[in-house]
C-alpha cells in the first residue's frame, strides 16, 4: 500500500491574518512537519531504541515500521499538548512494551545482531592480524551481553532504563514520556540497574570483572 501525504501548501496559502481572527488568542501559529520530515529526523531515534529494548536488529527494523505507521496515522490528530520529539518518544516505546509482550513475536529465537557481526569478525581475522581482531571481538561481546541482558527485563522496567541510561534523558523528560511521577520513575530505575547486575553477575560475571 503507498501512503499517500497531504501537502501544506494550501495552509500555507492562506491569509494569515483572516486565519488568526479564526483562532483562539492563545493559539500559537505551528507549521505542521510533514511526515517525511519526521521521518528523515526521528527514525534513527526510533530504530535505536528498538535495538537498545530486544537487542536484535530484526526487531529494531519491525517496530520502527510499526511506529512510523502509527505517527502516519496519528499525525494529523497532534495536539501540541507535548513535542513532537516527546510524542514519538512515547509511541516508539509503548510499541516497545507491546512487542515484547506480544506472545508471537519468538525474539529468542532470532539470531541476534551479535551472531552476524561475530561471523563477520572470524572473517576478517583472515585479512587482519590476530591481535586486532580479538580485540575487536571481544568489545563486541561485551555490547552484545549487555544488550541481551537489558532486553531480559521487565517491560516496565525496561524502558526507565533505555531512556535513564541509555538515551540520557533526564528526569523529567522521562516523566513527559511515560507519565510516570518523578519518585516512580528513581524507583524503578534503581530495580532496573539492580535486575541488570544480577543478570551480568550470573551469566557473564567475567564481564563485570573486567569493567
Amino acid at each position: 500500500m503507498r501512503l499517500a501525504f497531504t501537502s501544506s501548501r494550501q495552509a500555507d496559502s492562506l491569509n494569515t491574518s483572516a486565519f488568526a481572527s479564526q483562532m483562539r488568542p492563545s493559539e500559537p501559529l505551528v507549521r505542521e512537519p510533514s511526515f517525511e520530515e519526521l521521518f528523515v529526523e526521528y527514525q534513527p531515534l526510533v530504530y535505536g531504541i528498538g535495538l537498545k529494548f530486544t537487542g536484535n536488529p530484526e526487531d529494531a527494523e519491525d517496530i520502527t515500521q510499526e511506529v512510523f505507521t502509527k505517527v502516519w496515522r496519528k499525525l494529523r490528530s497532534f495536539n501540541y499538548n507535548s513535542s513532537i520529539k516527546t510524542w514519538i518518544y512515547r509511541i516508539a516505546l509503548n510499541t516497545c512494551i507491546d512487542y515484547s509482550r506480544n506472545p508471537w513475536r519468538k525474539l529468542a529465537q532470532r539470531r541476534s545482531g551479535f551472531d552476524v557481526i561475530i561471523e563477520e569478525g572470524e572473517d576478517a581475522r583472515l585479512t587482519t592480524s590476530e591481535e586486532n581482531a580479538e580485540r575487536k571481538l571481544l568489545s563486541v561481546e561485551k555490547a552484545a551481553q549487555v544488550r541481551k541482558a537489558i532486553a531480559s527485563l521487565k517491560p516496565h522496567l525496561k524502558s526507565v532504563l533505555v531512556l535513564k541510561d541509555l538515551e540520557e534523558m533526564t528526569y523529567q523528560e522521562i516523566s513527559s514520556v511515560l507519565g510516570l511521577s518523578l519518585g516512580t520513575i528513581s524507583s524503578r530505575l534503581n530495580r532496573a540497574r539492580k535486575a541488570l547486575q544480577e543478570i551480568l553477575e550470573s551469566s557473564w560475571p567475567a564481564l563485570l570483572e573486567e569493567s
